[in-house]
């Protein structure tokens, strides 16, 4: 009786290890890795989700898994990846059309404003293209992002169907923006110190220069006044590496000011583009 227990036993527990390989090997079957894949995609762990769909090749045929890949890859801004997952999207596929606009909005995000340009033109979209609108307001969007010379004010709007307002804005502050003229910033502070710093709108240190300056003038003045020669020399010099620093410092000022401008600028571009989904794709997975 105790031999025929155990040889149940024995029995059981291999028909139980047999049957947890089998859950095993059904657990990584290429169906369930792509359903974690899924699962990892919709949680926007976009990298494990690649990682997941590049196990089996099996799942690599499939047009919206490889739409997925070159998604993930741009939203974790690995744009060249993307370009070039998207560049090979087959003809035949139906994201084939969708992979085109995806494949010019990586070149965008790579700030290769040039070659979005000259890659927009030589695909020859047409204009009944589903994406053409999109595409050719990027592409327009590139000449305020690069240094390149904008095209006419009327036929850049014009291409706009809307926002016309907020995008003339872009256009205007692009052609003449508010930057800060560093020689007028010098000349400013020469006539008088601290001028040039509250001319770049720095006012708290432009105060602090006239004051530091007009009171060790002040005192240097007393000084060879009151025939105190060695103190006197002492302050004058002060003075002057006071009054030569607040020259050079507005004219950095001015510098600094325009480059804040600059980074506003693209700044506000790049929220202007978020803020109406230029690059997220019209789709549900």
């Amino acid at each position: 009786m105790r031999y025929f227990i155990f040889f149940c036993l024995f029995f059981n527990s291999l028909s139980l290890a047999q049957e947890a390989l089998t859950n095993h090997s059904n657990l990584f079957s290429p169906t369930n890795v792509r359903k974690f894949a899924d699962y990892l995609f919709t949680q926007r762990d976009y990298l494990r989700a690649i990682e997941e769909y590049q196990r089996y090749p099996s799942i690599l045929e499939n047009d919206t898994v490889n739409f997925k890949i070159g998604f993930a890859y741009s939203e974790i801004g690995h744009n060249q990846q993307a370009a070039e997952q998207f560049l090979n999207t087959s003809s035949k596929s139906i994201f084939f059309d969708l992979s085109k606009l995806e494949y010019l909005k990586s070149i965008f995000k790579e700030n290769n404003f040039e070659k979005y340009r000259y890659t927009f033109e030589n695909l020859k979209l047409k204009e009944n293209y589903i994406y053409f609108q999109k595409a050719k307001e990027l592409f327009y969007f590139s000449y305020l992002f690069s240094d390149e010379c904008l095209p006419p004010k009327v036929k850049f709007l014009e291409t706009f169907s809307s926002n016309q307002n907020e995008i003339s804005k872009f256009y205007d502050w692009k052609t003449d923006p508010p930057y800060k003229s560093a020689l007028t910033a010098v000349i400013l502070s020469s006539i008088i110190p601290g001028a040039g710093k509250i001319y770049t709108e720095k006012y708290a240190d432009g105060i602090i220069a006239f004051l530091a300056t007009g009171i060790l003038g002040y005192i240097s003045y007393t000084d060879f006044k009151a025939a105190h020669r060695f103190r006197a020399w002492v302050f004058s010099a002060l003075t002057a590496g006071f009054y030569g620093g607040n020259i050079y410092g507005s004219a950095a000022s001015a510098f600094i000011f325009n480059a804040k401008i600059k980074f506003d600028f693209i700044e506000s571009l790049k929220n202007f583009l978020e803020k109406n989904n230029y690059f997220i794709p019209k789709i549900n997975f």
